[in-house]
């Protein structure tokens, strides 16, 4: 199990790592922060959502192994909560701020 919570440790770091590394530029940044935001609640709130109910459920299912209940709500939680950014940065870049939309960024 110790090696698994660093893969997850790792995919959430590179999901996050990606979501900002991602940012588009030439967007007002008002707006840009405040959808960054906003996905970053849903994803918090989809991911806290599922492991607690998914613990629940295995604590019901099986009250004699709780470490598997909440290593399973940890692995849940962290999915849902890495696939909703994942998500929220596609369509930040795709369909909220697309190519046509953004001011031409200055060049370096």
């Amino acid at each position: 199990m110790p090696f698994m919570f660093l893969i997850l440790a790792f995919l959430l770091g590179a999901v996050v790592w990606g979501f900002f590394h991602a940012n588009p530029r030439g967007v007002p940044a008002l707006a840009l922060l405040l959808f960054n935001i906003a996905v970053f609640s849903l994803g918090l709130a989809l991911g806290v959502g599922s492991g607690v109910v998914l613990h629940a459920d295995a604590l019901a299912r099986r009250a004699g192994e709780p470490g598997l209940a909440i290593y399973l709500a940890i692995m849940a939680g962290s999915t849902a909560f890495m696939i909703v950014v994942s998500l929220g940065g596609l369509a930040r870049n795709l369909f909220v701020f697309p190519l046509s939309r953004r001011a031409a960024a200055p060049k370096t």
